[in-house]
């Protein structure tokens, strides 16, 4: 299936690694020209290169994508190098753990600086590339703790501020819609990455228990009866951001193996 987006530039943030980094490397593959941000050079170099040995166009660039400045270079040198942004992936590293007692003012301003403000500033900078092209695809790499808290897991501020995020995307897809502009946002469920396996590995040591006792209870509360792949959320992804998903837009898609309870 053609997705239609050779081409056509994307930039993708916390694209070196895990879900992001199978995201840069389908979308190369369906011939878009990405842009791999993330903060370690040498892991944004190695998936460059990666993408390059598969006949992939990437560039990349080494920035943090919380911050106002470094978004605003890293637009400049995608159209530098490819031209207008007419993808752009939101994939940024989560707030801090803990529970509401433990939570500061601080890690709330945080969090709601890099799950809504980040975002906010990743948008304005692509947004007048995207109404310029009549084409744009916005997509938010989430948490199924948008649509079913977790309980069960210390995560008092980015369950707060990913929330108000899926909101953000949901108002903006309204006003976007007739410049060609969808706007999505996934809700990840467990996957098979470094991050999630050492986030889970270290809840389970201050339970005093053992991680494969934590994933087994996972597998086991997953209809599919494990965790996902990245390769699985990338394949959702590269078709919200193709012209095959243009009558898409607003949704929050959960791709979790079943796990979420909840009908809507």
């Amino acid at each position: 299936m053609d997705l239609g987006i050779a081409g056509k530039t994307a930039i993708v943030s916390g694209g070196s690694k895990g879900i992001g980094r199978a995201i840069a490397e389908e979308l190369a593959q369906e011939g878009a020209q990405v842009i791999v941000v993330a903060r370690g050079k040498e892991a944004v170099d190695e998936t460059v290169a990666h993408i390059r040995s598969r006949g992939g166009d990437a560039t990349g660039v080494p920035a943090d994508m919380t911050k106002h400045e470094e978004i605003q270079r890293v637009a400049a040198t995608a159209r530098e190098t490819y031209g207008p942004v007419e993808i752009a992936v939101f994939n940024v590293y989560g707030p801090t753990s803990g529970r509401y007692e433990d939570v500061t003012d601080e890690a709330m301003l945080t969090a709601y600086n890099d799950m809504v403000m980040a975002l906010h500033w990743l948008t304005q900078a692509v947004l007048p590339d995207m109404r310029a092209e009549s084409f744009g695809r916005l997509l938010t790499v989430n948490s199924v703790g948008s649509k079913e808290v977790h309980r069960e897991l210390p995560l008092f501020t980015a369950n707060s501020s990913r929330v108000a995020a899926v909101a953000f995307n949901k108002t903006l897809s309204a006003e976007v819609g007739r410049d060609g502009i969808t706007v999505n946002t996934l809700g990840t469920g467990g996957f098979v990455t470094q991050r999630y396996t050492d986030y889970m590995r270290g809840l389970a040591e201050k339970r005093g228990e053992e991680y494969d006792q934590d994933a087994a209870i996972l597998r086991e509360d997953t209809p599919i009866g494990r965790l996902g792949y990245p390769e699985e959320m990338a394949a959702v992804a590269a078709f919200l951001c193709s012209t095959r998903a243009s009558f898409v837009t607003g949704q929050f898609v959960v791709v979790d193996g079943g796990l979420v309870r909840t009908l809507w």
